[in-house]
């Protein structure tokens, strides 16, 4: 007995949209979604994708539904490091083309006192430095190593930490209010420069 059939281990992932896959609803089937086109989305939009998914899993760990904390951790950490990527990224549109957090938090920092003559709570920096001292440059998390540049090797994290889920579940879920605030009151240009 086989478990897919030729037809099904031949079928392509990614198939030119058509009317057989429309839905009634966003529940209906043919379960899926829709890559590139008009399915493009905003930083802030997939900053948010990756809020949520990053949400989902801690709840499934936290009511024991499949997973323990430790199959989960990495991608954990690194889907709620990306969506804070992405917001700042949303956020200041001219941001440096990086990964590292330190570089977009120092960005932000002065973004926010050139657009809003305002300080960046302290507390916000220091969520994305705690972060951005584990993983620097999107790839502790991804692959539980970092690049050193003057060295020319990969390092491994260097340290032993804990991470109680439940406070990084609420960290981020603040933080991730917070963002999503300054995201919207960019849009409604309520920053110095929108109004000049």
């Amino acid at each position: 007995m086989t478990l897919f059939s030729d037809e099904q281990m031949h079928r392509p992932i990614f198939e030119e949209l058509a009317s057989q896959h429309e839905r009634d609803d966003e529940w209906s089937s043919p379960p899926g979604f829709v890559v590139g086109g008009m399915a493009n989305m905003s930083y802030q939009h997939l900053g948010q994708q990756y809020f949520n998914a990053a949400h989902m899993l801690t709840e499934n760990i936290l009511q024991q539904e499949a997973f323990t904390s430790y199959e989960l951790s990495n991608p954990v950490l690194y889907l709620y490091r990306h969506s804070i990527e992405l917001f700042l990224k949303a956020i200041m549109r001219d941001a440096a083309k990086t990964h590292k957090l330190c570089t977009l938090a120092d960005e932000y920092r002065e973004f926010i006192k050139n657009e809003f003559e305002a300080e960046v709570p302290d507390w916000i920096l220091k969520r994305m430095r705690d972060l951005a001292d584990i993983d620097p440059a999107s790839t502790a998390f991804r692959y539980n190593e970092t690049y050193d540049r003057k060295k020319g090797v990969d390092q491994p994290v260097i340290g032993e930490y804990h991470v109680d889920l439940r406070h990084l579940r609420s960290a981020m879920l603040v933080l991730n209010t917070a963002l999503v605030g300054v995201i919207a009151a960019v849009a409604c240009g309520e920053g110095k420069t929108q109004n000049e």
